[in-house]
């Protein structure tokens, strides 16, 4: 009966590595990997699932190793930076105050949301993302597949992916954080590659901006 049993734990261990080998997920990561640079247009929304309410917004997002660069326009334009560990938010002004509206510019080093890190490692570190997301299911239905994961930190309820089988790439990420917040983040015109400036990644101070560090 040992043996039977012993046996029986190397095979699931086996189907297990099996899988991550041949997944649509874990090829997609793969792909995602091997890439210097990444760079798509982004379609955001954000729904209060208590409130009823929603927002959206649009915008871009640049990746090279360690760094994101991300841009969005919705109620208010927003930037944010990724670099050296340390991530910069910068909320313009309102359209009413015209161009006499100081930017909000806010540094964290110690309190990175997590989900920075975890965007950051689907796109370029597999074995980071695979530790932090456990696959639940798989679901094939055409040319698309839909991935079910289970979120390792607390402030994550759940994570699912939507990806292009035929292409590899995702399409699709929506996630509900721990106060029931919705958010949808749709991935289009995906370019692998591409040469980014270097300065793309670095926040720029301009004399007029709040400036809250952490």
């Amino acid at each position: 009966m040992r043996t039977l049993l012993i046996f029986l734990a190397l095979f699931v261990l086996f189907m297990q590595d099996t899988f991550a080998k041949t997944s649509v997920l874990q090829k997609t990561l793969q792909k995602y990997s091997k890439a210097s640079t990444l760079q798509t247009e982004i379609f955001k929304t954000d729904e209060k699932i208590v409130l009823g309410t929603k927002s959206e917004a649009t915008g871009a997002l640049m990746l090279e190793k360690n760094k994101i660069y991300i841009s969005q326009t919705g109620e208010k334009k927003v930037d944010f930076y990724y670099n050296n560990n340390t991530l910069t938010l910068v909320e313009y002004p309102d359209a009413d105050f015209g161009k006499d509206g100081a930017r909000k510019v806010t540094t964290l080093k110690k309190s990175v949301p997590p989900f920075v890190k975890s965007l950051l490692n689907l796109f370029s570190n597999p074995k980071s993302f695979n530790k932090d997301f456990k696959t639940i299911s798989e679901t094939k239905k055409d040319n698309e597949v839909v991935v079910e994961l289970k979120p390792s930190m607390k402030n994550l309820k759940n994570f699912t992916l939507k990806i292009n089988a035929k292409e590899n790439e995702i399409t699709e990420l929506v996630f509900v954080d721990d106060v029931d917040t919705r958010t949808t983040i749709k991935f289009a015109k995906i370019v692998l590659n591409k040469k980014i400036k270097k300065d793309a990644f670095l926040y720029t101070r301009l004399k007029t901006d709040e400036v809250i560090t952490e």
